[in-house]
């Protein structure tokens, strides 16, 4: 019988395998799409500046590839779910460690971005949007939730794991 802690541990990860498999399912299939959801003005020739330029090019096929990435991160957070302690390392990485990496990056350009907006829009007055970087404020809030919850399942089983009990 597992413990209710393992329980918690357990519910983190199956939210974070979910998160993954969702986003990199949704980023994978229709990118333009899903950024379409949160920009305010996507030009109708973008694609063709994805085929084109030399920089857009490969930052959507970059972001296609981490896309799957993602996707299968997701699907390997069902493993631990059987086996918490067998496979600890696995949530040490994919749980925790790749969403702190990521949530640092992201948050400092939320941050940034947010910070940017409010004082646009303190020149300009109420015409200042925040666009696209709406999905950059969604992906560093996300990605530090995963991060901090990981982290608190993590440490409430750190004595069971210890003692190698689930």
């Amino acid at each position: 019988m597992r413990s209710k802690r393992t329980n918690i541990l357990q519910f983190i990860i199956l939210f974070t395998g979910l998160v993954y498999i969702s986003a990199g399912l949704i980023f994978y299939i229709h990118p333009i799409g899903a950024i379409q959801a949160f920009a305010m003005n996507i030009s109708e020739n973008w694609f063709d500046l994805v085929k084109d330029h030399e920089l857009v090019g490969p930052m959507y096929y970059f972001f296609r590839a981490f896309s799957a990435l993602l996707f299968t991160a997701g699907c390997a957070m069902i493993l631990p779910l059987f086996d918490p302690l067998r496979y600890r390392g696995m949530i040490y990485y994919i749980g925790l460690l790749f969403p702190m990496m990521a949530s640092v990056v992201l948050v400092k350009n939320a941050v940034l971005l947010v910070l940017k907006y409010h004082l646009d829009r303190a020149i300009v007055g109420g015409n200042a949007h925040l666009g696209g970087s709406v999905l950059i404020v969604i992906a560093a809030s996300v990605f530090l939730f995963i991060t901090i919850a990981t982290s608190a399942g993590l440490l409430l089983t750190r004595k069971n794991a210890r003692d190698g009990v689930e």
